[in-house]
């Protein structure tokens, strides 16, 4: 107002142009003078009764209603933490395969075999079969003891209850003994002679090295590292790496796989260390550092074979392992563990399967690790203790791969006498069939009566053999019309297998049989 007053006065500037302002400073208290201060009366104006436009600036401004909150501040901090977090992410998920091959291999692998469950039911379902099926066993053993306890009609002394406890007269004695070396322990004399043909049994053995391993040529790259492969000029790893030996004309001829090396140091050096050269190690899957252990066997002169565990016929009351094959997985599943499996070190002659007495024996389920072992060039070894051409070892001979079969478990329960009366068994089974093969686990009792049976068997007209030089002695192809009827008979017992499984299944799927209708139900009233 007071500029458009100002602006319509013909005075108000100079010459110059400028406002004068000292006449602009007079006119404008002479028409502030006329006017009501309003500023006086503005504490006593009630702000609820003016309009929204009146009211002061600040006041608008808190009457104004709040804009909400927006959704982006929060997806800002969420895609700032995703960006952030996004390289730690991206090293776990590489980081799988190195700390579990078979998951990565899953994640990794477009059209993977999918993973199916071993064992149905809860771990304490598991565990509570488990405990089912060892009390089941101790049961029977009580059962048998007192039966033969009464028909003896009396009691049995100390000496007798150590006689039958294999083990324990190997800890307290046996009667007539002052050693307590058990049954088999050579006379004075006999060691006398030994030592003076043979040397000492404290002699420390020989290193005679095999070439180091891995060989150029004889492995190629796999899902979980290097593996077997025959060599571009026809070499085998099997002949690549097995203990060079001819078997002699004539001469029963026996070998021993002793196998769980690398489990536990001590036991892996003495077995390493303090057995002949010319038995064969078999390392586990499951040890810790097995490529030096492999190494430290060869280059002491040991050829090496690796442990195949698979699913035994009391399967889950024995537990081949955690990458054991399975009947119960897919054939693509199985392999996908094999190939694991012959990825562990390099070195081996060939494989020894660990129990294995159910998936052996079906057909959908060995042969196809059976081909894949043959296009390895390795060798195949039945370690049931059987004695009998098992239908593995059958396809494996059929397909020319190596093979060969075990006789004996010598340590079945490890104690000495048992040990020693077993070794003598496979000493007769070489002499009438020509050849023998014993497996045993790598016990300090084993390794002990290994080396002194080993030390005084040339006496009994025995050569001990690596176990590949057996190779092929055991069991004889069969032609095409025997492999087929072996195959129709393995068909149908994996039917039969396969229909007794879904039997038990039904049967523990099916509820209880409900009351008839006609009894009254058992209630607290009645």
């Amino acid at each position: 107002m007071f500029r458009k007053i100002l602006n319509s006065l013909p005075f108000r500037k100079k010459k110059n142009g400028d406002i004068d302002e000292d006449m602009a400073s007079d006119l404008a208290d002479d028409l502030g003078d006329g006017m009501t201060d309003a500023d006086d009366d503005e504490d006593n104006v009630d702000l609820d009764d003016l309009p929204f436009n009146e009211l002061p600036i600040e006041v608008q401004f808190k009457r104004m209603p709040k804009r909400p909150k927006s959704r982006r501040s929060w997806l800002s901090k969420l895609l700032i933490i995703t960006l952030f977090l996004s390289p730690f992410c991206a090293t776990a998920v590489a980081m799988i395969p190195v700390l579990d091959p078979e998951t990565g291999w899953r994640l990794f692998h477009a059209g993977g075999p999918e993973a199916t469950i071993t064992v149905p039911g809860t771990e304490r379902e598991l565990q509570e079969e488990i405990a089912r099926g060892v009390k089941d066993i101790q049961d029977r053993d009580r059962a048998a003891m007192e039966a033969a306890n009464g028909a003896n009609g009396q009691g049995q002394s100390a000496e007798d209850i150590a006689g039958n406890l294999d083990g324990v007269s190997d800890l307290i004695g046996t009667p007539g003994t002052t050693d307590g070396t058990g049954d088999g322990a050579p006379t004075p004399e006999e060691l006398a002679a030994l030592i003076e043909e043979e040397g000492s049994f404290d002699e420390p053995i020989e290193p005679d090295p095999l070439r180091p391993a891995p060989l150029p040529g004889l492995d190629e790259e796999g899902s979980f590292g290097r593996i077997p492969r025959i060599g571009d000029d026809g070499t085998t790893p099997f002949e690549a790496y097995k203990r060079p030996f001819e078997l002699p004309e004539g001469t029963p001829v026996v070998a021993v796989m002793l196998t769980g090396v690398g489990l536990n140091e001590e036991r892996t050096d003495a077995a390493i260390n303090d057995l002949p050269l010319n038995i064969s190690l078999a390392i586990s899957p499951y040890a810790r550092d097995l490529q030096t252990v492999a190494r430290e066997a060869r280059a002491m002169g040991h050829e090496v074979f690796l442990e195949l565990p698979m699913e035994p016929a009391d399967f889950p009351l024995s537990d081949p392992g955690p990458r054991a094959l399975l009947t119960s997985l897919s054939e693509g599943e199985n392999l996908v563990r094999l190939e694991w499996l012959l990825a562990r070190f390099p070195g081996y002659a060939g494989l020894v399967s660990r129990q294995g007495s159910k998936f052996g024996s079906l057909d959908s389920a060995i042969r196809p690790v059976i081909e894949f072992i043959s296009r390895t060039g390795l060798m195949y070894v039945e370690g049931t203790g059987s004695g009998v051409a098992s239908y593995g070892a059958q396809l494996a001979a059929n397909d020319g791969t190596p093979n060969a079969i075990s006789n004996v478990i010598i340590d079945d329960t490890p104690s000495r006498r048992h040990i020693d009366r077993r070794l003598a068994e496979l000493v007769e089974i070489a002499k009438r069939n020509g050849v023998a093969v014993g497996i045993a686990q790598s016990y300090p009792v084993t390794i002990q009566r290994l080396r002194n049976w080993a030390f005084r068997l040339k006496r009994q007209g025995v050569v001990l053999v690596p176990v590949s030089a057996v190779s092929g002695q055991q069991v004889t192809p069969q032609s095409a019309d025997e492999a087929e009827a072996a195959r129709l008979e393995a068909e149908e017992r994996e039917r039969e297998v396969m229909a007794e499984q879904a039997e038990q299944e039904e049967a523990l799927s099916e509820p209880a049989d409900p009351a008839e209708p006609d009894e009254p139900a058992n209630t607290i009233e009645n």
